[in-house]
């Protein structure tokens, strides 16, 4: 699926201002920064996207919680669950 139709590409322009990721971000701009690395301008650690606070970050969070993605787990089950697939440091 494209990262465009779902909305991920607005993500690009989040991370050299977010308070976590800014710092990693502008390291990995030409080499991998520990964990982190950059492609096609996106920010990950491992093989997870990191996601920046923003709305979609909120809506992650929201969908797996309560919504149909994951079910109703719990907050500590839902964040490790979305853990395993994209990093925040929130």
């Amino acid at each position: 699926m494209n990262a465009r139709l779902l909305g991920f590409e607005h993500l690009k322009e989040l991370y050299k201002d977010d308070s976590d990721f800014a710092n990693v971000y502008n390291a990995c701009e030409t080499l991998a920064f520990g964990k982190f690395y950059r492609l096609d301008e996106y920010l990950f650690k491992e093989s997870c996207l990191c996601v920046p606070s923003s709305s979609m970050h909120e809506l992650l969070v929201r969908e797996a919680y309560g919504g149909r993605l994951m079910g109703h787990f719990g907050v500590v089950k839902t964040l490790a669950m979305l853990h395993e697939i994209f990093i925040s440091l929130k």
